[in-house]
């Protein structure tokens, strides 16, 4: 649930009366003593809202007439701020191998608008992104980029979030998002992205495909949705004991032991969340005696240069172009336009990682 300051409701009614022009132009306006008893709220809120009304610039007091409706066009909560120049930029790891070129590409763009870049990394811990967005705040960014911190989970932060939605920071989410915020995303198409890669391994005869998923990001839920489309598409049945969840902390005890090689027994082909996974996976199976693609066909998502040493197929992740597709929306944004969410399609890069199944070695 989305907590909403109690002024709110009169700001969102308020915009509601004048979009549809119950109040028109240079009509006047409830006074705070009429907001007051129509709301049933205190003298304090209705003041609250007020100052929110006028900053944007749907009404205007005049003192010892009363409050009017504005008869210019109202300004977006960003262009009553103060600008700094400055664009925070929040992910959950710096050190990860597509984020130095997520941040390439927005510097680029931002540093053109003459913009500087503030960093912060949250290590995927709520506790982390919630001291990131306070920092922010406190520096008065103009903007923000973020990276949402276990995506997969309720957003445990919704207060500063919305906290920043009121005070005008113009925000835009890169490669996930929070369900319960209506800010706009920038990422890879994440379902497109693992039906493709899917749907390549049964192209290649799999039909036995193991899938090694994420569980505390939304990439990971979106990229399973998309595998199982293709399987369903094929008619291959989605067997649960195939499916593996992981997360950081878990992902250890997940490639332990033999047991997770059993487990894989009978297996053709898997697809893995990412890159990082993937080639974990190989390692593991090397280790334990396995060949690549002899023994599994294997298939990563982001196309990493970790991946294209180690011949791994993969589907691309336009991680500078994403980037720069985030510095432009966050800029529209901050200069009042409405922002819209922007999808990459998937690419798929094949190398030497998958096999071609032979008929005979065909089964359920």
């Amino acid at each position: 649930m989305i907590y909403t300051p109690k002024y709110m409701e009169i700001v969102e009614w308020t915009v509601e009366q004048i979009s549809t022009e119950a109040f028109k132009p240079n009509d006047k306006f409830l006074s705070e003593t009429e907001l007051g008893e129509k709301f049933g709220f205190s003298r304090q809120t209705v003041r609250r809202a007020l100052e929110v009304l006028e900053q944007r610039g749907y009404i205007s007091r005049i003192q010892g007439s009363g409050t009017y409706v504005s008869s210019r066009k109202p300004n977006p909560p960003s262009l009553d701020r103060e600008r700094t120049m400055t664009v925070g930029i929040i992910s959950t790891y710096l050190d990860n191998y597509i984020f130095p070129s997520i941040v390439r590409g927005i510097e680029g763009v931002l540093s053109s608008c003459g913009y500087a870049v503030q960093l912060a990394s949250t290590n995927n811990s709520v506790e982390t992104e919630a001291r990131a967005l306070q920092l922010m705040a406190e520096r008065r960014v103009d903007g923000l980029i973020i990276v949402p911190t276990r995506s997969a989970l309720p957003c445990a932060n919704l207060d500063l979030y919305n906290s920043l939605i009121q005070a005008g920071t113009p925000m835009v989410f890169i490669d996930s998002f929070y369900s319960e915020l209506s800010i706009p995303y920038v990422s890879l198409d994440d379902v497109m992205a693992g039906y493709s890669a899917a749907k390549h391994l049964i192209s290649m005869g799999h039909r036995n495909i193991s899938g090694i998923f994420s569980h505390i990001n939304r990439q990971g839920h979106l990229r399973y949705l998309g595998y199982v489309r293709a399987l369903k598409e094929h008619g291959i049945p989605i067997r649960e004991d195939r499916i593996f969840w992981y997360s950081k902390e878990s992902v250890q005890q997940l490639l332990h032991g033999s047991r997770f090689l059993d487990q894989l027994a009978g297996c053709t082909a898997a697809l893995c969340f990412n890159d990082h996974m993937a080639l974990r996976l190989i390692d593991y199976l090397r280790q334990n005696g396995r060949n690549i693609p002899e023994d599994l066909s294997v298939v990563g998502i982001d196309n990493s240069e970790p991946a294209k040493i180690a011949s791994l197929t993969s589907i691309n992740h336009p991680s500078e172009e994403l980037g720069q597709a985030a510095a432009k929306l966050l800029l529209s944004l901050i200069n009042g336009s409405e922002g819209k969410n922007v999808l990459f399609s998937p690419q798929l890069q094949i190398r030497g990682s998958v096999r071609q199944l032979e008929k005979e070695n065909v089964t359920e």
